[in-house]
């Protein structure tokens, strides 16, 4: 374990948790071992845990590329933070996510890859999103996620407890596809409470394929919303007892949903972007080219 005072730090959120990252004097990014712990889905303590005692949780880290390289980062006068390096970081979350199951880890996986392939595509086809549209869209999508798990997991724990009424549920709500389509008509319930029309429409309003996901090009704050909605229908699924469908509808009432227009995340064209520039340039031209106020 090394030291090292000259660190700047500026502060992230990752999945809705606050993340200190530090930057050392050549650039590498570390990350508070605590923080780190608490973002994969463990306690604050859980990594200095299994460094300390050197069991068989080190041994399988090891397994996913972790070197234990930590840096003291000095506070006035103590040790304010262990450091580790980003390798280390992406090891714990595969532990976490493999080996521990953790659900925090398994979303940040999912919402870093997602975000991951939509910025190749994006530069594939030269579209620039404004920076702040990926991270909020990345911390919703990640909370759309862990929320979806919940919903979903509720929605198989009714599903298992109420095998004997199962099928007049599916035939109430004209529902095609046996038990597998329970959810995704709970999801379209959403949809048209959100949005007063099914996925096909919302997709086509968006001008994306019709087998899209519209969670996955919806404007940040219709995802908040959406999440809203599978998060409480959880919960009135699970404490309640109320089916998936009267879940979603009690939500939506006491949520106060009313029925909007679905936006497309905004997006900026590189035409958009020469505009602005080539305007820049012409105002930077004309006062080179004004003559001074004379008085």
């Amino acid at each position: 374990m090394s030291k090292q005072a000259s660190i700047k730090s500026k502060e992230i959120t990752i999945g809705g948790i606050p993340i200190p990252v530090y930057m050392m004097s050549d650039g590498e990014y570390r990350w508070s071992m605590r923080q780190a712990s608490k973002a994969v889905g463990f306690n604050e303590g859980w990594l200095s845990d299994t460094l300390r005692t050197q069991g068989n949780a080190l041994a399988k880290l090891r397994g996913y590329g972790f070197k234990g390289e930590i840096i003291e980062s000095q506070g006035q006068g103590f040790i304010e933070s262990n450091l580790i390096p980003t390798e280390d970081f992406m090891a714990m979350i595969m532990y976490a996510a493999v080996i521990g199951m953790r659900k925090p880890a398994i979303t940040l996986l999912a919402a870093a890859l997602h975000e991951t392939f939509e910025r190749r595509a994006d530069h594939a086809f030269g579209i620039i999103r404004d920076e702040d549209e990926y991270i909020q869209k990345f911390e919703f999508r990640y909370a759309s996620i862990m929320l979806n798990k919940d919903l979903r997991s509720a929605i198989g724990a009714w599903i298992e407890a109420n095998q004997d009424s199962l099928q007049e549920y599916i035939k109430q709500y004209s529902i095609k596809g046996g038990q597998r389509g329970i959810y995704a008509s709970a999801l379209g319930k959403i949809y048209q409470h959100l949005f007063g029309m099914p996925k096909k429409s919302i997709n086509q309003i968006l001008d994306v394929k019709s087998y899209e996901t519209p969670k996955d090009n919806l404007h940040v704050t219709q995802l908040q919303r959406i999440a809203q909605i599978e998060d409480l229908a959880a919960k009135y699924i699970s404490r309640k007892g109320l089916n998936p469908i009267e879940a979603i509808d009690a939500a939506t009432e006491a949520l106060m949903i009313d029925v909007e227009e679905p936006r497309l995340g905004d997006r900026i064209t590189p035409q958009d972007v020469h505009q602005v520039l080539g305007a820049k340039q012409s105002a930077k031209q004309k006062l080179k080219v004004s003559p001074p106020d004379r008085k």
